[in-house]
């Protein structure tokens, strides 16, 4: 089978999306079958209810994508088909192949977006033979524009290079991973962690001047950290925080964590809560509770055993999202539209 994915987002830079069809990608053709992305070639970064996206609007990748949709293929499978210039082109003007589309935004944003332009969104949507929604949260954002029945297929990750990872933890160390966004709720963990005595931070990824200023010398600052070399931060944490607001679909990041057998304290929001088996698999915490986290993060780095048994549940629960798996539910759906 010949599936063509289009990405609109820049391969380049970390987010779940990105990870996501990349695993997907790979796992479909180490399954034998022939997969290809489609992703812009000269993004432009624009804001999107407090995130960043790189997407498509120089015209050299809109006639990229021509030739793209009129290549040989099965099945075009778009990721987050509203967000501009590809997705909405494509639904336009579809080929000969069935169209599957995902979606994954779970932010508020999301749904005020979709409320809004209702008649557009869902006439575009109903262009695709079949619609796609990461998870129950992106689901409920969704339900103004999708059916009462959509396919919930979880996002993936290739967890290899996590599963079989030997740890070392170094003494009373937290790993935060991911950008500095409200969403992300990093001030949170720092606020958090005025409360923990004796402890260092590691914060991979990009963070702004003002979070820095809020923070001691306990924070260690690794800047962007690429894909490939975050199994090996995760290799030296005693544990890892997720302290997200909302707006989670899921928690790429945290299913890492999980896999490496780093035991989490996260948020208790209804992503997170999906992706630790609702809550088993890591301590979960009110959002925008520094206090309740700093409990939370206290009984991990001082309980052993706690951390072991919430190692163990996290690697079972993170199995559930291997690219693998999730590789052969999305195949049993491009078949059905075969």
């Amino acid at each position: 089978m010949r599936i063509h994915h289009l990405l609109p987002y820049d391969p380049e830079q970390p987010g779940g999306v990105q990870t996501h069809t990349t695993a997907l990608s790979e796992a479909l053709n180490e399954l034998g079958h022939e997969s290809h992305i489609f992703a812009p070639s000269r993004p432009v970064r624009v804001s999107l209810g407090g995130t960043r996206a790189d997407l498509a609007f120089h015209p050299r990748d809109l006639f990229a994508l021509r030739r793209f949709l009129r290549s040989p293929h099965d099945i075009l499978h778009i990721q987050e088909p509203m967000l501009p210039l590809l997705g909405p082109l494509s639904l336009l003007h579809p080929g000969a192949a069935p169209t599957v589309v995902t979606l994954h935004s779970a932010e508020p944003v999301a749904g005020r977006f979709y409320r809004r332009t209702h008649p557009i969104s869902r006439r575009l949507l109903n262009r695709a033979d079949a619609v796609v929604c990461a998870s129950e949260v992106s689901r409920r954002a969704a339900q103004s524009v999708v059916g009462p029945n959509p396919a919930i297929i979880h996002p993936c990750l290739d967890l290899s290079s996590f599963r079989h990872l030997e740890r070392n933890p170094d003494p009373q160390t937290i790993l935060f991973v991911g950008r500095d966004e409200p969403r992300k709720g990093l001030p949170i963990l720092l606020q958090a962690l005025q409360r923990l005595p004796d402890v260092r931070l590691a914060v991979a990824g990009p963070v702004t001047d003002a979070t820095r200023s809020r923070a001691d010398s306990r924070v260690i600052f690794l800047g962007p950290v690429p894909h490939d070399e975050i199994a090996s931060l995760m290799r030296t944490a005693t544990c890892a925080a997720f302290p997200a607001t909302g707006g989670e679909a899921l928690g790429l990041v945290l299913v890492e964590a999980m896999a490496a057998g780093v035991p989490v304290a996260a948020s208790d929001i209804d992503g997170y809560r999906i992706a630790t088996d609702d809550g088993a698999a890591a301590l979960l915490s009110a959002p925008n509770d520094p206090n309740a986290l700093a409990a939370n993060l206290l009984r991990l780095l001082s309980d052993s055993a706690l951390r072991e048994q919430l190692a163990n549940r996290g690697r079972l629960a993170a199995a559930r999202f291997d690219s693998r798996s999730i590789a052969l539910q999305h195949l049993d759906l491009y078949r059905s539209l075969l």
